[in-house]
Formats: structure tokens, C-alpha cells, sequence
């Protein structure tokens, strides 16, 4: 065999495809996140500015065709770009225009929107059909035959990674969790592209038992509170710092729990795919927020209006609502961006956390 073909994938896209042609995969959308947090987002979307991208697009799209304006920007080249459009509602353009950059192919799936409690018989048929078309298309790439025995293999990991990840984060169930402020979201690209590799299961399993023997937090007992939405790397350390100083400990979120899904056969492994937040209805997001809530015992909720992300914000003045009402906690909001550090501001965040920690503590001290 040759070297391995090098493929780029959206988030949701069916890894488990190319994991069984053992192909490397890597996520443009994690290779933002990292940029960010290396304080170098903002020189890309400048690139992009300059490469006539406007600011209103999402700081992962104008990173991302930066990188494939270079080539790669140090990420390995690809040979094929793999996207669905279950997630970002400007995803297929955004890779259409990197396959132009890149010369070359683009492999898309179609996942329709989920606005009922279920995903029909007719969608998973419809989602099957463009499996078999891209199984087909790997198979000219790699020069690598099908195998039916290889991908159940790949799909079997990437339950095992699923249940492993559950165990990880299921810390948060412990009377003092242990767990960093949004440490969960360290491990996210290893969940996008390494699901579906052996050692990652006993990875997340090797570090949920080391978080269950680390020592509890000393001092009073953090208040414990939902996340919502992408965090805004480029100010990680700001939203950590402020999150400590003020004893407010992120236990769960709506991103982390949404790469550990499961499933027993094709058909619900289409089905696990059809879920994404963006992809489904908002009584569909709601429902799984509220469960995540109660699970772990959240006493108020943190809503990130991330300025990239517009299918994903223009409900949330809803989640906000639903979620006040239904959890009866606090919820107060603040604005920032994914990648792009210009569109946070550390006074207005420290703000609206102390007005949370403010409201969470009277509620407290009137019970």
C-alpha cells in the first residue's frame, strides 16, 4: 500500500467512513479552535480579510480558507475534502471554496433537518444511498476495496470511545467534581477525528479514573452551571480565571455530551448523525438541554452568543427563556466569538458572570 490519502473533515461527518479506508483526518473547524488558543486567529482572519472574506463571516470559515490559501498552513494537504451539511448552514460553501483553493475533490452528504422527535425510515434511506456514493468515491482515492468487517470494527471503537467518554464525564457527578473550568473542552478534537482509533477508549478510561483520584477543590463547594455553546477560544484563560475566581464550575455543556453518541447498526448510526444542535428542531435542543441540566445538578447557565454561529444564536433568546422556566436557575448571557479575539470584551464577560454568581448566591441565602 501507498501513504496514507489525507482527508479534511466537517465535524459531523461520518467519521467511521474514513476510518475504515485508514485514512488520516484532520477537522478544519478543531485546526480554528487550536489557532485560537495560540493567540494566532487573528492574523488568519486578517489573511482572509485580505484575501477578500468579509468580517461577517464565521472566524472558522475565513481560518479555514486561510489555511487553504497556503496550502495547509502546516496541516497536512489533503487529498479530499469530506463535509455534510448537518451542523453550519454556510459549511458546503465554505468547502466548496477550499476544494477551489486546494484543487482538490469534495465529497459531500446531504442531512436533512430534523423537525420532529424522530428521524424517518425514508431519511435514513436517503442518507444510506449517498453512504454507498461515497464509499464508492473513497474506494477510486485510496485504491482500497470496501470491507464490511473493517468498518465494524471502526464502528465498534467508536462506541467503545463513546462509553469511555461518558465515564469522563460523568466526573461531574461527584458530590466535589474534580474537573477543570471547561477541561472538557480540551478533549474535543481528539472526539472529532480519533473516535474511531483503539487507543482512545482506553485513553478517556485511563483519565476518568485519574480524575476520580484527584483531590477535590479545597474551599467552598463551586456552584455548578451550564455552558451553552462554543467557547471563545481566543479568551479561554479569561473565562476560566473569571469562572475560579468567582466559584462557578463548569459541569456540563451543549457541545462535549454531542460527540459521544451511540449506536447498534447503520441505520442508527445515520440516526446518531441527524442529531447535531443545528441540525434539529429547538423542542429537539431544548429537551436534551434540560436533561443535561438535571443530570448534574446545574444551578444556573451560561449562554455564550457566539457572533460566527447565527443558525445557532438566533434561538437561543428562546433556549434562554425555556431554560429559566423549566430548571427554574438563573441564565444570563454574554457575547464573544469562536475564533475572532476583536468580538470579546472582558469587561462586558466579567460583568454578566458576577451578575450570575450575584443571583445564584441570594438564591442561596434565601433558601
Amino acid at each position: 500500500m501507498g501513504e496514507r490519502k489525507v482527508a479534511w473533515m466537517s465535524t459531523k461527518f461520518p467519521l467511521e467512513l474514513p476510518a475504515a479506508f485508514d485514512m488520516e483526518v484532520v477537522c478544519p473547524e478543531s485546526a480554528g479552535a487550536a489557532a485560537a488558543l495560540k493567540g494566532q486567529s487573528g492574523a488568519l482572519c486578517e489573511a482572509a480579510g485580505r484575501m477578500g472574506w468579509c468580517d461577517d463571516l464565521c472566524s472558522y470559515t475565513r481560518m479555514g480558507l486561510a489555511l487553504a490559501a497556503q496550502g495547509g498552513g502546516g496541516l497536512p494537504r489533503p487529498d479530499v475534502l469530506l463535509c455534510c451539511d448537518n451542523i453550519c448552514s454556510n459549511m458546503l460553501q465554505w468547502y466548496q471554496e477550499m476544494a477551489r483553493l486546494l484543487s482538490v475533490p469534495l465529497l459531500t452528504l446531504d442531512i436533512p433537518y430534523q423537525d420532529g422527535p424522530a428521524v424517518s425510515d425514508e431519511t435514513v434511506r436517503y442518507i444510506q444511498g449517498q453512504l454507498e456514493d461515497i464509499i464508492h468515491a473513497l474506494e477510486k482515492l485510496t485504491g482500497v476495496p470496501w470491507r464490511e468487517d473493517i468498518f465494524a470494527i471502526v464502528c465498534r471503537r467508536a462506541n467503545d470511545t463513546a462509553q469511555a467518554w461518558q465515564e469522563v464525564m460523568d466526573t461531574a457527578l461527584l458530590e466535589r467534581p474534580v474537573l477543570g473550568n471547561l477541561e472538557l473542552f480540551d478533549y474535543m478534537p481528539l472526539l472529532v477525528t480519533g473516535r474511531c482509533r483503539q487507543e482512545t477508549a482506553a485513553k478517556l478510561r485511563r483519565l476518568a479514573r485519574e480524575l476520580r483520584a484527584r483531590p477535590p477543590r479545597s474551599g467552598p463547594r463551586p456552584r455548578r452551571i451550564f455552558f451553552e455553546g462554543t467557547p471563545c477560544w481566543p479568551a479561554l484563560s479569561t473565562l476560566v480565571e473569571e469562572l475560579d475566581r468567582l466559584g462557578l464550575l463548569v459541569v456540563t455543556d451543549t457541545l462535549s455530551p454531542s460527540l459521544g453518541f451511540r449506536y447498534t447498526d447503520l441505520p442508527g448510526l445515520i440516526r446518531a448523525y441527524c442529531g447535531t444542535v443545528n441540525g434539529s428542531s429547538l423542542e429537539a435542543g431544548i429537551r436534551e438541554r434540560v436533561r443535561l441540566c438535571r443530570r448534574y445538578g446545574v444551578e444556573g447557565v451560561l449562554v455564550h452568543y457566539n457572533r460566527s454561529c447565527r443558525p445557532w444564536c438566533g434561538t437561543l433568546a428562546q433556549v434562554e427563556r425555556r431554560l429559566s422556566e423549566e430548571l427554574g436557575v438563573p441564565v444570563v448571557s454574554f457575547g464573544g466569538d469562536q475564533g475572532d479575539p476583536r468580538a470579546f470584551s472582558p469587561a462586558q464577560f466579567t460583568t454578566r458572570l458576577e451578575g450570575l454568581a450575584e443571583i445564584m448566591e441570594a438564591r442561596d441565602d434565601a433558601r
